[in-house]
């Protein structure tokens, strides 16, 4: 059996992004006794808001983020990958800002980003509205990463509801998707576990599903219950909405025996 361990941290985020590479890094440490291959973080680890202009105020560009900094520092320190889920980061060239998931190898180097692709332009009732096109430039290219000669799909958040993308990614040959978010309450309430188990069982890969948690700045409010899916469409790992480190020891074996009963990806 090839094994892989995953630690997913849920946390709630703090105001600005020094506040929360304390934080994190903090919650980094806690899962060195688990030993794990990768960590996790949702998506908005450096700052999570409905205010523009606290938004703007307190990004940066990438090579000045401190969570980057921090936690490119503890990756070659303890020799552990970190996926940190995503940075809003200033983009050169551009007034808006770019939404990036960042992976970090045991030497503390990037080895991939990826810059989420869609938008989450919505209406979900007369009070809660987003329009993330206003603040943010879309990513235009799918990415993934070899970790233990491991291939992993990269995803954020509002892409759960594009199955494209997945399928993309596992056509690719990926046994593993990342997609930290920071999913809202309503939405999470009634899609979030649906739509999570269904991405894993049309591409019959493992789903690491990170989520932020709690009320943040400008009181925007997120819904937890990170996850972990196995191939089969089985829960193998499950926080509530509090914060919460989980832990999973995926048997990475599994994808091709789902795929050898039910070879779906194949019959296209």
């Amino acid at each position: 059996m090839k094994k892989f361990k995953v630690s997913q941290i849920q946390f709630q985020a703090e105001d600005t992004p020094y506040e929360n590479a304390y934080l994190l890094e903090k919650y980094f440490k806690k899962t060195l006794i688990f030993r794990p291959d990768l960590i996790c973080t949702p998506e908005c680890s450096n700052i999570i808001t409905n205010d523009k202009k606290h938004l703007f105020y307190n990004s940066t560009y990438q090579e000045h983020c401190p969570i980057l900094k921090m936690s490119k520092s503890f990756a070659k320190k303890n020799r552990v990958n970190i996926n940190i889920g995503s940075l809003l980061l200033k983009k050169r060239n551009s007034k808006k800002l770019i939404n990036r998931s960042i992976i970090i190898n045991k030497k503390g180097k990037i080895i991939n980003t990826y810059d989420k692709i869609h938008m989450f332009d919505v209406d979900i009732s007369k009070k809660e509205k987003y329009r993330e096109s206003d603040s943010f430039d879309a990513g235009n290219k799918i990415a993934l990463v070899k970790i233990n000669n491991l291939k992993i799909g990269l995803t954020i958040c509002y892409d759960l509801r594009f199955p494209i993308l997945f399928r993309s990614l596992a056509k690719k040959g990926v046994k593993i998707i990342l997609m930290p978010a920071a999913f809202t309450v309503p939405t999470g309430k009634a899609h979030w576990e649906i739509l999570i188990k269904a991405r894993s069982i049309e591409n019959s890969v493992f789903l690491i599903a990170t989520n932020m948690c709690g009320t943040h700045h400008s009181k925007r409010k997120t819904y937890g219950h990170s996850i972990t899916v196995d191939p089969w469409g089985t829960i193998i790992a499950r926080a509530k909405n509090k914060p919460k480190i989980i832990n999973s020891i995926l048997d990475i074996d599994e994808v091709n025996k789902v795929r050898k009963k039910i070879p779906s990806i194949y019959h296209e």
